[in-house]
Order: structure tokens, then C-alpha cells, then sequence
């Protein structure tokens, strides 16, 4: 995995798809990069037609049983951690911020989002 590739996947099962969610949606907001998230057993049957070299496909929690070689064979990076998926999340945020600085970004005040949404009470 590196902070060039193109653009980068996150999967989730149960619980850990809303993880898969903010890891794609910080990776957005921080870097403006092409992310995607979907649930991990439903990558396979669609999706992963994307998946290519420069691409990263990014599972929280147990990976399903064969994607990461099916990953492999595309040409895609998998990437997966034998850890608590809360603490992959701060690795997925800290790379966001090393993506926008590598791309000059700067990751505290993303492009069109100026202020924080407020909601009248």
C-alpha cells in the first residue's frame, strides 16, 4: 500500500461496515481522493470490478474467506490487519492525511467544507 495509489476500497462485515464508511468518507474529505465502501461479502459480486493495479481494497475485521487472493489476481493491493478494527481506523485516518499531504492538501481545512453544519434547535 501506498500513498499513490489511486483510489482505495474499504470493506466492512456487521459493525465494521460503518467502519468501512468513515475510513472511506475521511480518505475523501481529507485527501479529495476516489474511495468506496461496501459490505465485505458483497465486493465480490460486483465491485471488485474496479479493483486493478494502483488500487487498494481495505478490509476492517475478518476478510472474507478467498478475496484476498481474488484482490491479488486483479492486480489490486488487499490489505487487511490482524487487529482491533477501532484501532485500523486511525491507521485508515492517518493515511488520509498522508494521502492530502502528498497531493499538497492540507487535510484540516478540505476543499468546500468550510464549517461544520450547524442545525437550528
Amino acid at each position: 500500500m501506498c500513498i499513490r495509489d489511486r483510489q482505495w476500497t474499504f470493506l466492512g462485515s456487521g459493525w465494521t461496515y460503518g467502519l468501512a464508511q468513515e475510513a472511506a468518507l475521511k480518505m475523501r474529505e481529507a485527501a479529495g481522493a476516489w474511495t468506496e465502501a461496501y459490505p465485505a461479502m458483497e465486493y465480490r459480486h460486483g465491485p471488485i470490478a474496479i479493483t486493478r493495479p494502483g488500487r487498494v481494497t481495505w478490509c476492517f475485521g475478518p476478510l472474507p474467506e478467498g478475496l484476498a487472493a481474488q484482490i491479488a489476481t486483479t492486480g489490486g493491493t488487499p490489505a487487511h490487519a490482524d487487529r482491533d478494527p477501532m484501532a485500523d481506523l486511525i491507521r485508515a485516518q492517518r493515511l488520509a492525511v498522508a494521502v492530502a499531504e502528498a497531493r499538497g492538501l492540507d487535510p484540516d481545512s478540505p476543499r468546500n467544507l468550510t464549517r461544520s453544519v450547524v442545525l437550528p434547535s
